[in-house]
């Protein structure tokens, strides 16, 4: 009976650190991981049909969430197409560490006239 406990804490531990790890990026791009930590972290809201702020400059490493707050649904999409979001609603969220110095271009695929861009810093 001990064993079957010991194999059960197991693997609700190895779960716990599967849900803290990064998720694998596409090829080429930013990694793209939910992250709770404040340093160097910027929040940008989706209202209004618009990115608030739509221009913002972190530090390498730094990580981006935007919150949807508009009843209808967005993405956040580069306009390389190296990296983006699905479709999230209203209430959530999707974030991005940016691990590489450069300039971030971004839309809203589903609603024209919505963009932002990010400047990762050393």
């Amino acid at each position: 009976m001990k064993s079957v406990q010991f194999v059960s804490l197991v693997t609700i531990m190895a779960i716990a650190l599967m849900a803290c790890s990064p998720r694998s990026p596409a090829a080429g791009s930013p990694s793209g991981v939910i992250k709770s930590s404040t340093d160097n972290a910027v929040e940008i809201s989706i209202s209004g049909f618009a990115f608030k702020p739509s221009e913002i400059t972190i530090k390498v490493g730094g990580t981006v969430t935007w919150t949807n707050q508009d009843s209808a649904g967005h993405d956040v999409k580069a306009t390389d197409g190296s990296w983006g979001s699905d479709v999230f609603t209203k209430g959530q969220s999707f974030s991005m560490i940016f691990d590489q110095e450069g300039v971030y271009e971004y839309v809203c695929s589903l609603h024209s006239g919505m963009n932002g861009k990010i400047i990762v810093t050393k």
